[in-house]
């Protein structure tokens, strides 16, 4: 029977880093030719499966918004009939792509807002979810779209919206993981300490033993210190540490210790 890894986190708090992790533990994200493409937003690759991020997207749609402006949903909506044909096709993309290796997953920030969706086929995914300071997140977002990445144009003030989406997204995150098993994993920490956390990820996802001293290697190898994009620094126009996003944070690294 496969098991099915899901990798939560709004963008740019280390979903690609922890997917890489991931990927080196033998977990599988689909077809090469299927994934997104590396570019100057994520040189070393996003994990991500194109498939999935367009029904998402069309998911989010239909639910009245997008990945740039959540829809507000009510209790239950992930069984609406008018889902039916996004269900199946969802399935498909997991049969074809996915559950053909005994350890899957997928990654798209955009699973923070639909996973009630997924879980009605995959009851049993394993969530991990990525965290990253919302100040620190917000200015990788900016940096992005200064650097070219053309998604960051949807936000308008995108520094404040990013905030925004972190908060929006790590709630959501949450609320649909609640009274489940999960693994929260601090950007940071994955950094600084990628021998720990990277035990921690192979032990919670049941892949320890895959974790020899040669994969280790390699994944310290692949979380080198360049993968941190932008580290936060002062800036007297933002407004990090007056944001709720910021209280949720700290709020979680205090549940953590």
């Amino acid at each position: 029977m496969s098991r099915a890894i899901c990798v939560l986190g709004m963008m740019r708090t280390g979903t690609s880093a922890v997917a890489g992790v991931l990927e080196l533990l033998g977990v599988h994200f689909g077809p090469e030719e299927r994934l997104l493409e590396p570019n100057v937003a994520n040189p070393t690759g996003f994990r991500e499966h194109e498939s999935i991020i367009a029904l998402n997207d069309e998911l989010l749609a239909r639910l009245g918004g997008a990945w740039y402006a959540p829809p507000d949903v009510h209790d239950g909506w992930e069984d609406d009939r008018e889902l039916n044909d996004l269900r199946r096709r969802a399935a498909a993309i997991i049969e074809s792509d996915l559950a053909t290796r005994a350890v899957w997953g997928w990654k798209d920030p955009r699973t923070c807002l639909t996973l009630p969706f997924w879980r009605m086929l995959v009851p049993d995914l394993i969530p991990v979810v990525c965290l990253r300071g919302p100040a620190e997140t917000a200015r990788s977002v900016v940096e992005m779209g200064e650097m070219g990445w053309t998604a960051v144009d949807r936000l308008e003030q995108p520094f404040e919206t990013a905030l925004d989406l972190w908060l929006r997204y790590t709630t959501d995150v949450l609320d649909h993981t609640r009274g489940q098993a999960r693994l929260l994993v601090v950007y940071d920490e994955l950094l600084d300490a990628p021998v720990r956390e990277s035990g921690r990820l192979a032990t919670f996802t049941g892949m320890f033993e895959r974790l020899t001293p040669v994969c280790q290697e390699a994944i310290e190898e692949f979380l080198r210190p360049t993968l941190r994009h932008h580290v936060a620094r002062a800036d007297p126009q933002d407004r990090s540490g007056e944001h709720p996003a910021d209280d949720l944070y700290a709020r979680l690294l205090r549940e953590r210790e």
